[in-house]
């Protein structure tokens, strides 16, 4: 292992601030992606609806995220329920958020001890159903819309 993985805390799970929180009991997130990008779109917390707002009082505020450089992506278990069964469950990954895992194993196991300072990122975000995990080198808030419609366009425009 890396001397400087080893004297730092691997799998350190942080809450990405500037990102909304994904909304509880909201249909699906969804991806559209190509070789090297990948943006996710969902449905926001009512909670975040002043911090990303404003919003006409019949928006169904969506998001989408975009992960830049993508090297690995995928939904998976657990999910809401489940979550304490994630391995980064004991490092305070949380339901229906947003997380960067720095020091990450998963990225030092799989793509080697460099590959954080080469800029592969880890990201975990937290849904109803499923979880999703991207590596990628950053992961950017590119619109925050009234709908899905509009953000599923918008997603899809980003990945021509």
């Amino acid at each position: 292992m890396n001397s400087t993985l080893d004297s730092q805390q691997q799998d350190q799970v942080v809450l990405l601030d500037g990102v909304p929180s994904p909304a509880v009991d909201t249909p699906e997130p969804f991806v559209v992606a190509n070789e090297r990008r990948v943006v996710v779109a969902y449905r926001i917390a009512r909670a975040d609806f002043e911090r990303f707002g404003p919003f006409a009082e019949d928006d169904d505020p969506f998001c989408a995220v975009e992960f830049s450089s993508a090297a690995f992506h995928q939904f998976g278990p657990p999910n809401d329920h489940g979550l304490h069964e994630h391995p980064l469950a004991a490092q305070g990954l949380r339901a229906y958020s947003a997380h960067e895992i720095v020091n990450s194993s998963l990225v030092a196991d799989s793509w080697g001890p460099d590959a954080a300072e080469e800029g592969f990122r880890h990201y975990v975000f937290t849904f109803q159903d499923s979880t999703y995990e991207c590596v990628a080198a950053d992961c950017t808030v590119v619109g925050i819309y009234g709908n899905s419609d509009i953000a599923a366009r918008e997603a899809f425009s980003l990945c021509k």
